[in-house]
């Protein structure tokens, strides 16, 4: 199946693309995906780089604030740390307390995680946020 957007030009984005790790695959191989990378050693950390709005593409900007992806295979109880970069800083927001939203199975409730989200601006202004998901 190929994707199209709403005027069925086909969708073909740096931020849509599936990883495998271990057992857990990543993916934002999805309309709305935004990863631009994703790397781990162990398969219970993932660094997660995200793409700038329509990156290398004639509408590219250099907004880089939403994150958008899915994970599946963890096992129960699993916890698994989490590691965004190359968002804009927005520490701000994440010291007033906001936090990612998540679902689990595609029917489920989105709820705001509820463990703690911790937020760094280094080299280049690259902020990032980390945290852990069980």
């Amino acid at each position: 199946m190929v994707r199209t957007d709403i005027d069925g030009v086909k969708c073909d984005y740096l931020s849509q693309k599936t990883w495998i790790f271990e057992h857990l695959t990543v993916s934002s191989d999805f309309c709305s995906g935004n990863l631009a990378h994703a790397e781990s050693d162990d398969g219970t950390q993932l660094d997660l780089r995200t793409c700038a709005d329509m990156q290398e593409t004639p509408h590219s900007t250099n907004y880089r604030t939403w994150f958008h992806y899915s994970v599946s295979g963890a096992k129960k109880d699993e916890t698994i740390v989490m590691c965004i970069s190359n968002l804009n800083p927005q520490a701000k927001m994440y010291n007033q307390g906001l936090k990612p939203v998540y679902r689990v199975g595609a029917k489920g409730k989105w709820e705001r995680l509820n463990t703690e989200v911790t937020h760094s601006c280094g080299e280049n202004k690259n902020f990032q946020i980390k945290f852990r998901f069980r």
